[in-house]
Formats: C-alpha cells, sequence, structure tokens
C-alpha cells in the first residue's frame, strides 16, 4: 500500500519551513486515491470569479483563517468547503515542505489518503471542476515542462500536461517535491 510508505518517509523526515513574517500563511490538501488501477492526485479548477488564483489547477486549500486551529485545521476545512471532503473521510500520512506562492502566501501540504471512489459535492462560488490524475501518468517525462523564466520568487516554473490540464506555479512544485520524495523523480534537462 503507497500510504503506508509515504507514511513512514513522512515519519522519517522533518519538513522544511520558510521563515518571514511578511508571508500570508495557506495549507493545501493533497488527497490520494488508492484505485484498482493505480494511485491518483484529486486536484481542483479554480473558480473564475476568485481573486487569486482563478481558474487555476489546485489541491484543495486557503488561507488560514484566525478561528483554524493549525495549518493541517486549514487544509481539511478548505478541502470539505470547496470540494465536500469530509475530515472525517482523510487518513492524513503527514506534510511536505511550505513553498512560496504568488501574492507572498507560504503554502503548507498535506497528504491525505480518501476513499477510492468519493462523491464529491463543488462549490460553485469556489470551485469549477474536480479531477483526478494518474501519478502514473505524471512521472512520465514528457508530461512536465519547464518554463523558460523563473518565478516572481526566483524558482523554477514547472507545467505539468495531463489529460487536458494545465497544472503549474506552487501545485506543481508541491507535486515535483512528491515525486521526487516517494518516487525517485527526475525533472527532465532540456
Amino acid at each position: 500500500m503507497v500510504a503506508d510508505r509515504i507514511a513512514d518517509l513522512l515519519q522519517s523526515r522533518e519538513a522544511k519551513n520558510l521563515s518571514g513574517d511578511h508571508y500570508k500563511l495557506a495549507a493545501v490538501l493533497m488527497p490520494i486515491q488508492e484505485r484498482d488501477d493505480g494511485d491518483y492526485l484529486v486536484l481542483t479548477k479554480r473558480a473564475e470569479q476568485l481573486n487569486h488564483h482563478r481558474g487555476q489547477v489546485a489541491f484543495p486549500g486557503g488561507r488560514v483563517d484566525p478561528g483554524d486551529r493549525d495549518e493541517l485545521a486549514t487544509a481539511l476545512r478548505e478541502s470539505y468547503e470547496e470540494i465536500g471532503i469530509a475530515p472525517s473521510d482523510v487518513r492524513v500520512l503527514g506534510r511536505l515542505d511550505q513553498v512560496t506562492a504568488a501574492y507572498d502566501f507560504v503554502v503548507t501540504p498535506f497528504i491525505g489518503v480518501i476513499p477510492p471512489v468519493y462523491e464529491f459535492r463543488l462549490n460553485p462560488g469556489e470551485t469549477d471542476a474536480v479531477f483526478s490524475v494518474p501519478i502514473a501518468a505524471l512521472l512520465d517525462p514528457q508530461c512536465m515542462e519547464i518554463a523558460d523564466h523563473l518565478s516572481s520568487h526566483g524558482e523554477p516554473v514547472y507545467h505539468f500536461y495531463c489529460n487536458g490540464w494545465d497544472i503549474w506555479g506552487a501545485t506543481a512544485r508541491i507535486i515535483v517535491q512528491f515525486l521526487d520524495l516517494f518516487y525517485g523523480y527526475q525533472i527532465r534537462k532540456i
């Protein structure tokens, strides 16, 4: 079971935090579904009317609210609000290193397993679509490209093109980190 291996690896390492008082805190959940035909990541297309990251592909999540106990509570709350994943349906495996996102956000990504078949409930004010991508497809070197410019934070801009979706920005950097840690992913040099 891939989830057990991921949980063991996450427990054996300390996730890195970014420092700086100017960052706004956010958190996301990277939902994994273990299906008979392979393991999948669940992603969303953010609603077009949102102020930040409108129309982009992302993991469910958002800004840390003052009432949230911690970043994990934020990731679970936002996943429920955006696509209806009940916190009780998530087996949290651990967290990855924080990453930066536009508008001076620092994002804490959590990995969690959800049931292989799930009835998502989209909040149309936040989410236009929910879909899953096979991890095996993301591991295909032909699926990823590196832009010829850096992000506003000076980081490479990755694009995963999979099943008609363009997965880029902080979401792509989280996926690269995940694939590197758990699958030995090597970025293709151009």
